[in-house]
This record gives structure tokens, C-alpha cells and sequence, in this order.
């Protein structure tokens, strides 16, 4: 049962509210018409704030341009806040009829292998290989694996850019885990014979949005490659590194062996890049499940890794 001085208290407001319905309604518009009437200098002036490497990187993310660092440069790696790194969209050098793996894997590759300038011997070595089912590849024996190979590589690989040194690193999880240096500060190759190494010397520079990797000194125990395409200690590799957006990356690269071919080539691969997730450890000597495939007649070539 409703209490007869409630029901009276509730009407009387029901009867205020609707004779005041109409000051009710018109509150909102002539606070507006009072807001317009005051002068400019009592409205205070909203400073911009500056932008920030983190905001700059947030807006980056949002565009269909790649993700910038604070000074305008191209950022290969993940945006400040977040993880992520790359992997090949193919790695494929060539479309080899004769690659182990071509009657179960499409190669999609940018250059047939009969338009490559193979010299005979390079051509003959690689059949060999494939043959084998490149179980002679240093990869299978927890070693580096330079150029293409590296960046072609299971389980992905992280580009860091260290302006405030004038460096930048390829960390990968495979290859047993190793890093490649590339120097950034205007220097050029050592005018000294260099030791050859499985990386190579590598120095980079800025063209535009596209940052350019050009290495020497490759050990010819080193497979630049899975295709199983040979290079000599005369290996000159020229690397271009082009970041379209967040989520992909140009990778187009030029051979220039005369060890090897009869002329220079170029030819390349998309890159995806996988965010939410980083690099992390592997150790190839303790998972390393190839060594059955490393014994048999003829399944080692003439350059031992």
C-alpha cells in the first residue's frame, strides 16, 4: 500500500517538472548562446602538445606506410611497445624442376633457373646437390648460414637499428642463433684481405626509404642459399631491404660471383612479418635431428662445410 504523503510528494514534483519543462529544454541552448557571447581573450588557447617517438610510432601503425623511428627513418623492427619479426614468404632463389622439394613445394621464385647465368661447373654442383637432397648443406651442422639463407631461415629473424652507435644486427633463431653486424657509419670494406667468414663484412646505408647491405668476404664453406646454388670466396652481395608497411617487407638482393656465374643477377622475396611475438632461444646442437641424413655415398660435395 502506497503511503498517501509519498504519492502527494511525487505528484507536486511531477506538476513542477512539467511547468518547468520548457526552462528544462532551453538550459542547454542558452548555455551555448552564453558560451559564444563570452570575448576570445577569456577563451583560453589549447596548446598542441608535441608528438612523441611512441605516439609518431602508434600513428605509424595506423597508415599504410611503414612504422618510422623519431628521426623520420624507416623502422624495420617493431614499434615501440610491441613485438614481432619476420619470416619468408617463399626464400626460394630460383624455380628448379630439379630441386628435391619441387614435386611437393611450389617455388613461386622470381627467376627460373635456366635465366640465371650459371657456369657449368655451378650448375653441374648444384644438380649434385639436389640430388643428395642437400644433406651437405654447413645448416643441417649447426652452422651460420649468410645472405638469402639467413634471412630465409625457419623460425624468423629480427632486424635492430642502433642509430646512437651507427649500427644494425640481424638476430636469428636458427642458424645456431647467430647475428650478423652491419656497420652504418660510412665506413668502407677493410682495403686489407679480409679472413672469409660464413656472414661476411657487411656495410649499409639509407637510399631513400630502403636501407642497403652490400658484404663481401664470404667463406665458400658458407651456403648463401637453400637452393643449393654455390658461391665462391668472389662473392659480392648487394642486399635492399624495402618496408612497404607494418606487416611487409621488400627483400631483393644481386649476386655478383665471377667464381660462380657468368654475370650478375638479382632476384629476391617477399617477407611477413608476425607480430605479438619475438625471437627466442634455440639451441641447434641439442634438437639437431639431421645427422641421419648427413651419411651415404655421395652425400658430401667437394666443398666441405
Amino acid at each position: 500500500m502506497i503511503n498517501a504523503d509519498h504519492a502527494e510528494s511525487k505528484n507536486s514534483m511531477k506538476n513542477v517538472i512539467t511547468r518547468h519543462s520548457g526552462i528544462f529544454m532551453l538550459a542547454p541552448l542558452l548555455a551555448a548562446l552564453c558560451a559564444c557571447s563570452q570575448p576570445e581573450e577569456d577563451t583560453p588557447v589549447q596548446e598542441a602538445q608535441p608528438a612523441t617517438a611512441e605516439t609518431a610510432a602508434n600513428e605509424a601503425v595506423t597508415t599504410d606506410g611503414p612504422p618510422r623511428l623519431e628521426d623520420g627513418t624507416v623502422n624495420l623492427g617493431p614499434p615501440p611497445g610491441s613485438l614481432g619479426f619476420w619470416t619468408a614468404n617463399n626464400g626460394r632463389l630460383v624455380n628448379d624442376p630439379n630441386n628435391y622439394e619441387a614435386a611437393r613445394r611450389a617455388m613461386n621464385a622470381r627467376v627460373n633457373i635456366e635465366d640465371a647465368p650459371l657456369q657449368p661447373w655451378t650448375l653441374a654442383l648444384t644438380n649434385h646437390r639436389q640430388d643428395t637432397f642437400i644433406a651437405s648443406e654447413p645448416y643441417t651442422r649447426c652452422k651460420p648460414a649468410g645472405g638469402p639463407r639467413q634471412i630465409m631461415s625457419p623460425y624468423g629473424f629480427e632486424i635492430v637499428q642502433m642509430p646512437e652507435i651507427q649500427r644494425a644486427y640481424i638476430l636469428t633463431v636458427s642458424n645456431a642463433m647467430s647475428y650478423r653486424t652491419i656497420y652504418m657509419d660510412g665506413r668502407e670494406h677493410p682495403a686489407e684481405l679480409l679472413r672469409p667468414t660464413y656472414l661476411g663484412h657487411s656495410i649499409g646505408h639509407w637510399e631513400g626509404d630502403t636501407l642497403v647491405v652490400d658484404t663481401v668476404s664470404f667463406s665458400e664453406r658458407s651456403w648463401t642459399n637453400r637452393d643449393g646454388l654455390p658461391t665462391t670466396d668472389k662473392l659480392h652481395l648487394l642486399e635492399r631491404f624495402t618496408r612497404t608497411s607494418l606487416n611487409a617487407m621488400d627483400y631483393t638482393f644481386t649476386i655478383d660471383d665471377p667464381g660462380a656465374y657468368t654475370a650478375p643477377w638479382t632476384t629476391g622475396f617477399g617477407l611477413e612479418w608476425n607480430p605479438d611475438i619475438e625471437v627466442f632461444e634455440y639451441m641447434c646442437q641439442e634438437n639437431n635431428i639431421s645427422p641421419a641424413a648427413m651419411v651415404g655415398e655421395g652425400r658430401m660435395s667437394v666443398i666441405v662445410p
